[in-house]
């Protein structure tokens, strides 16, 4: 008798103490709201459905990517951004500034190459170039001391502008 008495207790015991700990819990409830809050991180790689990298944002981007390689962008200097990539995962163009120089960039590409360079200085010179196959390009550009506007057909340079 005395056994099946602390059973008992012992069975009220557990259902007491796990009904307090269920409504604790249930009512300690406390939601954090994070809609103010900033986010801060060196960098953010949107993928796909499928895990294809789309849209790489950070500080000291990978280097260029074409027909699935990253190559050297061609100077010592890292550049930090937004870069755009295709559903192949193919660079499509980008906005990011470099390091060495300070310049800001806003770059579309085809799947060959890179087609349109519109770029800032820091000191406050822009230049627009856009170009395709056999030397076919168009290149405005102004400072604080000038103009100028090239047009190139076929490599063959057709009208150059220049003003100062």
């Amino acid at each position: 008798m005395k056994n099946r008495t602390l059973c008992i207790l012992l069975f009220f015991n557990l259902l007491v103490t796990g009904c307090l700990v269920i409504y604790i819990v249930k009512n300690n409830h406390v939601e954090v709201d994070l809609s103010n809050e900033v986010l801060k991180v060196r960098g953010l790689i949107v993928t796909d459905s499928i895990g294809v990298e789309r849209i790489i944002i950070g500080t000291h981007l990978p280097p260029a990517q074409s027909f699935g390689y990253r190559f050297y962008r061609g100077d010592n200097s890292g550049v930090s951004g937004v870069m755009l990539y295709d559903h192949e995962g193919q660079e499509r163009g980008g906005y990011v500034t470099d390091d060495s120089y300070g310049n800001v960039f806003l770059t579309l590409d085809s799947k060959i190459s890179q087609r349109v360079l519109f770029m800032a200085e820091p000191q406050g010179a822009a230049n627009l170039k856009m170009w395709g196959k056999n030397g076919n390009q168009i290149n405005l550009g102004t400072s604080d001391m000038n103009i100028w506007m090239d047009v190139s057909d076929n490599g063959k340079n057709q009208s150059l502008i220049e003003s100062k």
